[in-house]
């Protein structure tokens, strides 16, 4: 059965209210934890998750939105995980620290999301040494090529993100020339290998556990090291003590917080020290305040490597 021929303006039109100084579409799309969404103008944002087409608007206190196929009722509630009290986060942590208040204020409304972590381990293998637009651009080709067609709207086809028994060994070229992944795609396809073997159930099995023995199972997969691995615990699997770190964050840390780092590497010793001085200052929340910093850095140095 071929994928329809759709336009936005025919699709049924579906609004929620929230507060816009918690919730931000533009810092929480833009912020360089998903790789999906697109600014299409207008304030407009099309994306595709959990195999919808969706496309979605802020217009003060009203998100309006369309899918397809319709998006399940607490589909926002659950994916921009709206449970999570921001407002009280941003008077407890912004009174701790000065630099996180200012995070706060600048980029009101930036919220985590809660990712599936299949694609998740997926896309964060293709950020090493890698540039945001250069990863989107990789992610929309391997949902082009090994992703089902969901639907053409207005001229663009939206695609599925692709399963991992998609990627074999017959795919490396292709991920290496078409989705420019060089010497990252074996390494991904060994990984989606494995995650194939995975009984069924296995993110929510992660999900449950301490953010420790989650990130060390993660660690297990080729090519996740501490970084990967802290991405998705932290974007995927609620682990909001997570503390990926990255060269942005190496550079705020020594900025703001470790000066006596300024001379070593990221070693791991380093690693484990910075992400250790967060959850000192912030607690089982460091993640939300990396985030926030992550991208003021990000914006001030956008053609730097993701990591």
């Amino acid at each position: 059965m071929s994928a329809p021929v759709l336009s936005w303006a025919d699709l049924p039109q579906r609004e929620l209210t929230y507060d816009p100084t918690l919730l931000n579409l533009r810092w929480t799309f833009g912020c360089g934890q998903a790789f999906r969404w697109r600014d299409i103008g207008g304030g407009w944002w099309t994306g595709v998750v959990s195999g919808c087409a969706i496309r979605v608007r802020a217009e003060g206190e009203r998100i309006v939105y369309a899918s397809y196929p319709e998006l399940r009722e607490d589909f926002w509630r659950d994916y921009l995980r709206l449970d999570f009290d921001l407002g009280l986060a941003y008077e407890e942590l912004g009174a701790t620290d000065l630099h996180a208040q200012r995070a706060f204020e600048r980029w009101a409304g930036l919220r985590l999301l809660r990712q599936e972590p299949q694609e998740t381990v997926t896309t964060y293998i293709c950020t090493t040494a890698n540039t945001i637009p250069r990863i989107m651009r990789a992610v929309e080709g391997m949902s082009r090529l090994w992703g089902q067609h969901i639907a053409t709207i207005d001229g663009t086809a939206y695609h599925t993100f692709p399963p991992p028994a998609a990627f074999s060994p017959e795919s490396i070229p292709i991920l290496e020339r078409d989705c420019n992944l060089g010497y990252r795609a074996r390494v991904l396809v060994r990984a989606m290998e494995l995650i194939d073997s995975w009984p069924v159930g296995w993110a929510e099995a992660l999900r449950a556990m301490p953010h420790a023995e989650a990130r060390g199972a993660l660690m297990g997969l080729p090519g996740v090291g501490p970084k990967v691995a802290d991405c998705v615990c932290l974007f995927a699997l609620d682990k909001d003590e997570a503390v990926p770190v990255d060269t942005h964050i190496r550079q705020l840390a020594i900025e703001l917080y470790l000066p006596e780092l300024a001379q070593r590497s990221l070693t791991s010793n380093a690693y484990n020290r910075i992400a250790g001085t967060f959850r000192e200052r912030f607690g089982e929340r460091a993640g939300w305040v990396q985030q926030y910093l992550f991208y003021s850095h990000l914006v001030r140095h956008r053609d730097v490597p993701v990591l």
